[in-house]
């Protein structure tokens, strides 16, 4: 029995132990208060990710804790406001140093803190944060650490953001997270029609996501500044016009995997535009909006003349439109433009389609998959 215990204090196995409590935070609890040699240990899974904030209120100085719970950390209140000395936030550091997941809510309160202690990062070691964005940041602040990996802007999609928020999240996200690998803008409405943002540096960016309501020459300006980063991967939602693709630009050069949401006329003339020779995996979600059949060819036709050497995995939905009209009709009109240029990929291995038809694949006359090159798999369903 003695020896049991004893195996308790081998750091490994400890380790171990907490990290499969990680979802057990009441029994993570009760570890880091019954033992002071498993406590460190302990905390450091339990606070590793995060959720809210709220408990890290009653770690602030006294000063700022007053700050906080009479003005909520108002600009007025801040302006002139002297920071606390470093012992005084002892206590808040070391739990904020163990946070490595933050899923922030609004940025208000991080904001707040960060701009009182303008000098340090509030979370020294943190690898990803979630946040919505309600205001401009003050450039003065360090949000970000260096340890940041991974980075989602999002926010509810009723609120007008003023377009300076992303500028200014971006803006300090290049110049103080430097190894970040990721980047997600959602849920957001955007009212600019400009992307003022000064040349990023994403030097090790590999994959973007982009599904926020902003205008069409926002969202063209930031392609533009992203492709300037290694990104392999983009998940992108295409605005219902197709006027900023039409002037030939190079975009992601370095892509492999591309999602695309949109109509299939936005889709080919999004892809028309990206220089990447080596897209290995693409998808396309029609959701809403027309969808042509000769919007379809031509679609198909751009991807087999881009990708037909790299291609591996092909995915494409394609929903009821309002301009059709006989859909188990288009359906086998989508096959049928489709169908006949599969053996110009030569090593596409899984082709997926989800067509406004209640048809079955297997019904389709047209299908001969042994003149496929490398063809394994083939799945249809119907929108």
């Amino acid at each position: 029995m003695v020896s049991s215990f004893r195996a308790l204090y081998i750091s490994e196995i400890l380790s171990e132990i907490t990290s499969q409590l990680e979802d057990d935070r009441q029994s993570l609890s009760c570890l880091a208060r019954c033992c002071k040699a498993f406590s460190d240990q302990a905390l450091d899974v339990l606070w590793k990710r995060m959720s809210l904030f709220c408990p890290f209120i009653p770690l602030l100085p006294p000063t700022v804790l007053t700050l906080w719970v009479e003005y909520q950390f108002s600009a007025e209140s801040i302006a002139g406001f002297q920071c606390p000395p470093m012992h005084e936030w002892r206590t808040f550091d070391a739990y904020a140093r163990r946070v490595r997941i933050l899923y922030s809510g609004a940025s208000h309160f991080l904001a707040g803190v960060a701009t009182i202690r303008a000098d340090c990062n509030v979370f020294p070691f943190l690898r990803s944060i979630t946040m919505q964005l309600q205001e401009p940041i003050h450039p003065g602040i360090r949000l970000f650490p260096e340890t940041l990996q991974r980075l989602q802007i999002s926010g509810p999609a009723y609120i007008n953001c003023k377009d300076s928020c992303i500028q200014t999240a971006l803006a300090h996200a290049a110049r103080d997270a430097p190894f970040l690998k990721h980047l997600h803008v959602e849920d957001y409405s955007y009212n600019s029609d400009r992307l003022d943002t000064p040349p990023l540096h994403f030097k090790h960016l590999r994959s973007a996501e982009i599904s926020a309501f902003i205008s069409s020459n926002v969202l063209g300006s930031l392609c533009r500044v992203l492709s300037q980063s290694p990104v392999i991967e983009l998940k992108i939602e295409l605005p219902p016009t197709s006027y900023i693709w039409d002037t030939p630009q190079s975009l992601f050069p370095h892509l492999e995997k591309l999602e695309i949401g949109g109509t299939p006329a936005l889709a080919e003339a999004f892809i028309t535009n990206v220089s990447s020779p080596c897209v290995c995996s693409l998808t396309v979600k029609h959701s809403r909006g027309p969808a042509r059949l000769t919007d379809c060819s031509r679609l198909f036709s751009t991807i087999v003349k881009k990708y037909s050497s790299s291609l591996q995995s092909l995915s494409l939905t394609i929903s009821r439109s309002p301009v059709l009209h006989n859909h188990d009709g288009v359906a086998h009109d989508i096959m049928d433009a489709l169908f006949p240029l599969m053996p110009n990929f030569e090593h596409l291995e899984e082709l997926h389609l989800s067509l406004p038809s209640a048809t079955q694949v297997d019904d389709y006359p047209a299908v001969e998959v042994s003149g496929w090159p490398a063809l394994r798999r083939v799945e249809f369903m119907a929108t």
